[in-house]
């Protein structure tokens, strides 16, 4: 005798749509948010497309809270460890997104890109997120936040973000000089 299979069991709302985020993540390292297709998403959620849209209104709050998501976990990734020493907050906070950018390297370019390319719902969370990332570094760093050291960590930011992209498709130093290169500007642009 086969055995019935088991009850589907109903999820919540808030359920459905955790679940529809985290699948988001999962495809992300190999495929932009932009590139989801709703499709697949539905299908390893086992719904329908029609079902997604009754958690997400369109495809772009879909794209926004897989965005928002994939922030949040590289904002946590980056946060400093507690119990490092302030002095190697930083140097440990630019490993860590080296490593986020080799395992990443399209989405977040896509992230970037999307962001430097005008798209509202992109620069929105792309914006956040780097206001969040100073607030990190000058934490880490144990400086005061100020107007002025806030515009030079963000210019800062910038510089990281396209030579880390560069690096990861062709690297001309190794990791740990990468690292100390990064920091010693960080360090020159705050004194």
């Amino acid at each position: 005798m086969v055995a019935p299979p088991p009850p589907r069991v109903r999820r919540s709302a808030g359920d459905r749509r955790a679940q529809l985020v985290a699948i988001g993540l999962e495809l992300l390292p190999a495929t932009p948010v932009q590139e989801l297709t709703i499709d697949e998403v539905a299908r390893r959620a086992g719904i329908s497309r029609s079902l997604l849209f009754h958690y997400f209104a369109s495809k772009r709050d879909y794209y926004t809270a897989v965005t928002r998501a994939a922030a949040d976990v590289l904002l946590e990734h980056l946060s400093p460890r507690p119990g490092v020493p302030a002095d190697e907050q930083a140097a440990g906070m630019l490993e860590r997104y080296v490593g986020w950018v080799e395992t990443y390297r399209d989405a977040h370019l896509s992230f970037v890109r999307g962001a430097a390319a005008g798209d509202p719902w992109v620069a929105e969370v792309y914006e956040e997120t780097r206001e969040q990332l100073v607030d990190l570094t000058l934490g880490a760093l144990g400086l005061p936040d100020d107007p002025r050291r806030r515009q030079l960590v963000r210019a800062w930011f910038a510089f990281t973000e396209d030579l880390v992209d560069q690096w990861v498709r062709e690297p001309t130093l190794d990791r740990a000089e990468l690292v100390a290169l990064l920091r010693t500007f960080l360090d020159r642009l705050l004194v």
